[in-house]
């Protein structure tokens, strides 16, 4: 019964938060007829929206009036087939996103629509889950699917020896496994544009947090089915869409293509290994081709072998001078390697 009480509280509350964001003059009445409850009851259900931070009351008890406070939450769960990612956001999560800084919006809006897309279109799943949290401090949105697991999706489209790797394919970014649709661009600008960002899927997690600039490779001990993603953004973000953009793209001479990227050496480095092969040096060129400009961020890596330099700084460099490789981060013993490499006449 209680279980039964705590839906049907669910319920009306939303009603009442729905009613007050569309400016119903009608609030406590239209709720009474709907719901068959006492005017007594529904002020019962407003004071408590206050008092959660869902609701501000104005004015005295006879003239008083409400609007959205800070705090405001949604979740629910939506089949894929025939889902609009726009619709979902405007008529399901409207009123958590409502009035916010319109930069803030512009990313919450990017994040949450580009996120949904990937599990329609990608996920092979039959259900989205949606949870948006909104609060004075911050947002949080998390979008989950019952679909293949986005790692063993990649890995299995684009051939990949392990599902690590499309991780670190995800960090390049321009990664789709359906190019005549979608660009790839998506979960690269996503990750940069929240100050959290994660995707769990079967045992394997990856992260990007503002604060740490670099993406992670982390192992989680729970088996997650399909996929789940989590956003995070502090409202008083100062953080612009372009912004994000404009640190990957180029200039208008050159039609704001995204040609630079930054490559997290260390995602190649799997638990127990070192770089030292060819083969390794090739997983981290792989479709690097595609942009102008690669950085290739060594903080985490100690040191590097001399095929593994060679195949990276002379062999790739010299078969694609058009591509501008630059090491970064590099230790000294690093360092001293991808000299040599680039030196060797042969």
């Amino acid at each position: 019964m209680k279980l039964a009480e705590t839906k049907r509280s669910v319920v009306i509350r939303r009603f009442l938060l729905n009613s007050i964001k569309a400016k119903n003059p009608h609030v406590i009445h239209d709720a009474m007829e709907a719901f068959g409850i006492t005017r007594q009851t529904v002020h019962h259900h407003l004071s408590a929206l206050v008092d959660k931070g869902y609701l501000i009351a104005e004015g005295n008890t006879r003239g008083r009036t409400y609007k959205l406070g800070a705090n405001r939450s949604h979740e629910g769960v939506f089949p894929l087939k025939g889902l609009s990612e726009s619709d979902v956001y405007y008529r399901d999560y409207g009123i958590v996103f409502s009035d916010l800084p319109k930069e803030l919006e512009n990313i919450c809006h990017y994040g949450f629509t580009e996120m949904l897309n990937n599990a329609i279109d990608h996920s092979g799943g039959g259900t989205a889950t949606i949870l948006v949290e909104r609060t004075a401090e911050e947002i949080f949105i998390v979008i989950s699917d019952d679909g293949e697991g986005i790692f063993n999706h990649i890995a299995r489209i684009l051939k990949l020896g392990d599902p690590r790797e499309a991780i670190l394919e995800l960090s390049k970014g321009k990664l789709t496994t359906d190019p005549d649709n979608h660009t790839g661009q998506g979960i690269f600008f996503t990750s940069r544009a929240f100050d959290e960002f994660y995707i769990y899927s079967g045992d394997l997690v990856f992260t990007h947090l503002d604060k740490a600039v670099h993406d992670v490779l982390l192992h989680d001990d729970n088996h997650h089915q399909g996929t789940k993603v989590i956003m995070r953004i502090n409202m008083n973000s100062e953080r612009t869409l372009s912004s994000v953009f404009d640190e990957f793209t180029a200039g208008e001479d050159e039609d704001f293509a995204f040609n630079r990227t930054i490559v997290p050496v260390k995602l190649a480095l799997y638990e127990g290994e070192r770089l030292v092969s060819r083969s390794q040096a090739k997983r981290i060129l792989n479709r690097v081709e595609k942009f102008k400009t690669v950085l290739l961020d060594f903080t985490g890596v100690d040191v590097i072998g001399q095929a593994f330099a060679d195949e990276v700084f002379r062999v790739f460099a010299r078969r694609n001078p058009q591509i501008s490789l630059i090491p970064t981060n590099m230790t000294e013993e690093v360092r001293r390697m991808v000299v040599t490499a680039q030196n060797n006449p042969d």
